[in-house]
């Protein structure tokens, strides 16, 4: 998940939902896109995957915390559409501001993001944003795009009626192998705002203000808005040359980028994007290219 820039996105979205047309609009339906996996391999795909998270970063082990963030996650599972997952919820011992589902149920909250939020109406909102991650099944959607991409439609024929675990391996192997790089992908836009109004659906219905989802986004540094894993560096030259932009972000989670650094794992190479007020974008700075 991507923070900051998007604010103004949420804010909008939520207002619309919950002013524009009334509770017709805030009830409004989002349904899971393509998919190439069944329910059962989403879980046992996050479940394997998990296994590689939590060796890879250190977690919070605090009783008090870990609970907390438990209860909360699943006062608003209880709420999330389609398939019912066995959601598991808990907090990576990092500083960074940032979040992250993987396929089945497997939600990660940064120690950061805690820290960060002024109220337990703006963690939730960040919580059920991740939620609908999961329960719109975006993960899996995108390997599976990912995969259309790759190998062509021809391929198709052979795979639906037959969601296997060798077929889902093969399809993981296709897009970046079985683990962490292949479920970082890129969410779109789409997909972004899709987890946005299910969210604020879910935190309605907890019992919770839709809009603390969006005051959470409001975060800005000498009045420029970032977005995701933004290197210091690259901060550090925006402050310096204060151009006429917006703010400046990083598109997903790339591997290698603050806070995602995995040992044993190649860092991806990426771009760190500027947007003006129009929301056009350009590269700012590249790494690892």
């Amino acid at each position: 998940m991507t923070f900051n820039r998007r604010f103004r996105i949420v804010a909008t979205v939520l207002l619309g939902l919950f002013l524009g047309n009334g509770v017709a609009r805030a009830q409004t339906v989002v349904r899971p896109g393509f998919n190439l996996f069944s329910v059962q391999q989403d879980i046992d795909i996050g479940r394997q995957s998990s296994v590689q998270v939590e060796k890879q970063f250190p977690m919070v082990s605090r009783p008090a915390v870990t609970q907390y963030v438990a209860r909360l996650g699943a006062r608003l599972a209880r709420y999330a559409p389609g398939s019912k997952y066995p959601y598991q919820f808990k907090v990576v011992n990092l500083s960074d501001i940032n979040a992250f589902a993987l396929p089945g149920g497997y939600v990660y909250i940064h120690r950061g993001l805690i820290e960060r939020a002024k109220t337990e109406g703006e963690l939730a909102g960040v919580m059920a944003h991740e939620i609908s991650h999961v329960a719109l099944r975006h993960q899996t959607n995108q390997v599976s795009k990912a995969y259309l991409a790759e190998t062509g439609v021809g391929i198709l024929g052979g795979l639906f009626g037959s969601k296997s675990q060798s077929t889902a391996g093969s399809i993981m192997g296709t897009v970046g192998g079985l683990g962490l790089n292949a479920l970082f992908l890129k969410n779109s836009r789409s997909a972004e705002e899709q987890a946005d109004i299910v969210g604020a659906q879910i935190m309605a219905k907890a019992g919770y203000d839709p809009m603390d989802m969006a005051r959470f986004f409001d975060t800005l540094v000498w009045n420029y808005v970032l977005e995701g894993h933004v290197p210091a560096e690259d901060i550090q030259r925006l402050l310096k040359e204060r151009p006429d932009i917006v703010g400046i972000g990083v598109p997903g989670m790339p591997i290698g980028s603050p806070g995602m650094e995995i040992a044993g794992m190649k860092p991806s190479a990426y771009d760190v994007l500027a947007f003006d007020k129009t929301g056009k974008t350009r590269v700012f700075a590249s790494h690892g290219r």
